[in-house]
């Protein structure tokens, strides 16, 4: 039973993927507080990690077009078996929500409101996403082709115009770095911006030219890690080795923008950006949520489910972190879990239906 009617373009679909890239500036900050300025190796190994893992991804779509995860758990481990593992997966993709939701009022709680109550934030945020969610998934990808391409514009804006303030001898010494911690860095890099890429298994059965997914997919993936990179070196050639003590290194380069004492304050243009990061992610995380609820129970409609998992979401991303020392502190435990998701579960999928293939 398909529950959603919409249809989605191949480029948005691009546009989606790059969209959920653009929001890791967040990870930035846990990952470079590990690997320092060697953080773009640790980023460049995990997008190998991750292209492996998409062709994972798009070959299990390629040989269930139709079928969104949900469905593919039920026809590859049976009705039991595969209940279960839909049952992970929901709690995985509805976690995601509360998490980025309680990240980015932290931030503006913090940083750009210190005034303003967090409480406000996560209410504003998630009814906001209620709304776009009831719009079904061609309103959210309409929407995340127009951020998307915002954000883009905007990152390509403070580069520019921080180019006078960067130094390459702050990328010294190169490839000093500790092994345990790159593997560590790497971990938290593939699960948390990367592995998310998972979700995309609920979106794929929607596009409207199914034999395009993957080369659009990996489209995707190659412009949104660009784009990453070029944050990250960004902000390494700005700040150097001092840049792991900000828990937003790309806010700090923001503020440091001074021309002519004219064009100053972009903190206040990047701060727009990290909302339209967000505001795309966890609309993406909150449509998976509530289609696999939905296909899990076999409802006609998700939209039933929209509100009562707003409603408790607000309310776990107010109460999950007594403050912000735990929430970092939870991202390294978290991604050690998360890679049971986004790496063990779909390979196995992949291999026992291609072991099924060739008995058939």
């Amino acid at each position: 039973m398909k529950i959603e009617k919409g249809i989605i373009s191949n480029t948005q679909l691009t546009f989606l993927i790059i969209g959920l890239l653009q929001s890791a500036s967040i990870t930035v900050a846990f990952v470079s507080g590990i690997t320092k300025s060697n953080t773009w190796i640790s980023l460049l190994t995990s997008f190998i990690i991750i292209s492996f893992m998409m062709l994972v991804y798009t070959s299990l779509n390629k040989r269930y077009p139709d079928k969104n995860l949900i469905e593919i758990n039920t026809i590859v481990y049976g009705r039991y078996l595969g209940k279960i593992i839909s049952i992970l997966y929901i709690f995985f993709f509805w976690f995601l929500i509360p998490s980025n939701v309680r990240g980015i009022s932290d931030i503006y709680s913090t940083y750009l409101f210190p005034q303003t109550d967090l409480t406000i934030f996560v209410v504003v945020i998630i009814l906001t996403c209620m709304y776009t969610i009831k719009k079904g998934i061609e309103v959210i990808a309409r929407i995340g082709s127009i951020l998307t391409i915002l954000i883009i514009i905007v990152t390509v804006i403070i580069t520019v115009l921080i180019l006078n303030d960067m130094h390459l001898s702050n990328f010294l010494p190169l490839f000093q770095i500790n092994f345990k911690k790159f593997i560590q860095g790497t971990n938290i890099m593939v699960s948390i911006p990367f592995g998310e890429l998972i979700t995309f298994l609920m979106i794929f059965p929607y596009v409207n030219d199914k034999g395009k997914v993957k080369r659009f997919s990996f489209w995707g993936l190659i412009i949104g890690t660009i784009q990453f990179l070029i944050i990250i070196l960004r902000n390494t050639a700005v700040l150097g080795n001092i840049g792991y003590i900000h828990v937003l290194p790309s806010y700090q380069v923001a503020r440091l923008i001074n021309i002519g004492e004219v064009i100053t304050r972009m903190e206040i243009l990047f701060g727009v950006m990290l909302l339209f990061n967000v505001f795309l992610k966890i609309c993406i995380f909150y449509y998976a949520t509530v289609l696999s609820i939905a296909q899990f129970f076999k409802l006609q409609s998700y939209n039933s489910l929209v509100i009562p998992l707003g409603i408790i979401s607000i309310i776990f991303s107010i109460t999950m972190y007594s403050s912000p020392a735990e929430e970092s502190n939870f991202a390294s435990t978290y991604s050690i879990y998360a890679i049971i998701f986004v790496i063990l579960f779909p390979s196995i999928s992949l291999i026992i239906a291609w072991i099924r293939n060739l008995s058939t």
